[in-house]
Parts: C-alpha cells; sequence; structure tokens
C-alpha cells in the first residue's frame, strides 16, 4: 500500500516489519532526522518562525461564499474579564429577554402553618424513631412504660397520616404528572 501524503509516519515501516524490496529500515535516528529537517523548512533557517504578513490577523479566516457579512471576532481590549468584544451583545440581549419575561415567583407558604394536627402528626412519625435510638443508647435502663409510650405515639402519627391521606383524586383536577 502506498504511503498516504498526511500519514505521520512518511511511508516508514512500523519497526520490525519487513521491508518489500530487501533494504534495511531506517533506524530511529534517521527518521528523527527526518522530521526535525521537515520541521526546520516551516521556520527561518535560523530556527525562528517564519515573518507573518503584516496585512493578515490570525483571526481572520475564509468566509463562505453565501455569507452575506464577514466579521471578525477579536479578543476585547478592557480589563473586565471578558475575552470577547461581543459579549456586550450578548449582555444586552440577555437583559432584553430578563425585561420581557420577568418572572416573580409566589410567596412560599408557611413552613409549619398549616394544618396543626398534621405538624403534629409528622413529628410523631419521624421524630419517634430518633427519639427511641437516642434514648437505647444513652439510657440503656429506661423505663419500659417510656419505650412504650413513644411507640405508642409514633403508631398514632403514622394513623393520622394514613387517615388523612387523600383516598381519590379531585374530580375536577385534570392534571396529568409533571409538566415539562
Amino acid at each position: 500500500m502506498a504511503p498516504r501524503p498526511d500519514d505521520p509516519d512518511d511511508g516508514v515501516p512500523p519497526q520490525g516489519a519487513d521491508v518489500p524490496d530487501g533494504t534495511d529500515p531506517p533506524s530511529d535516528e534517521d527518521v528523527w532526522n527526518g522530521i526535525v529537517a521537515r520541521l526546520s523548512d516551516v521556520g527561518g533557517s535560523d530556527g525562528t518562525a517564519p515573518a507573518e504578513p503584516e496585512d493578515v490577523s490570525p483571526l481572520d479566516f475564509p468566509v463562505a461564499p453565501w455569507v452575506a457579512e464577514s466579521r471578525v471576532v477579536r479578543p476585547a481590549r478592557d480589563d473586565s474579564g471578558r475575552d470577547w468584544d461581543a459579549t456586550a451583545q450578548f449582555d444586552e440581549a440577555e437583559a432584553t429577554v430578563d425585561a420581557e419575561e420577568h418572572f416573580v415567583p409566589p410567596d412560599p407558604g408557611p413552613v409549619l402553618g398549616g394544618d396543626p394536627l398534621l405538624t403534629m402528626a409528622w413529628f410523631a412519625a419521624a421524630g419517634m424513631p430518633i427519639f427511641l435510638l437516642i434514648v437505647l443508647i444513652a439510657w440503656p435502663q429506661a423505663p419500659p412504660a417510656l419505650v412504650q409510650a413513644a411507640g405508642v405515639v409514633f403508631v398514632l402519627g403514622v394513623g393520622v397520616l394514613l387517615w388523612r391521606m387523600p383516598n381519590r383524586r379531585d374530580p375536577e383536577d385534570d392534571d396529568t404528572g409533571a409538566i415539562v
């Protein structure tokens, strides 16, 4: 197979491969010298980079024929920490959209200001297991009446929560679930 022009090895067979014409494969040093020679052609004769034409910007790119206006984006000149000069246009567009879509979230309801029976039931259902765990670890000789009372309060709390659960949907509620 003929070497491709974009092949990084430029037709150099891998080490240990048989060379079809019977010659010895080039040594690593020969390959390295060939790479250095090709790279020295890119720069100047003294190893420096070639001089760029002064009228060409490194950010000028060819533009497709169907593009009406060619624009060059250059780095920003200010010390705002922004990288590109189009950032002001993006900020202005975001401010316009924010002004048009002004959203004011509703005031949140009270955390514990709902139904006091439900609040106590939640504290009983969630707090009694934690209370029992702490009591049994910190006070192993706790009287059985305290443990039994905590168990009864837990069962009552779960019972109230189950009792207050809605058992059917509201007939006027046509909500099918989450709306994205």
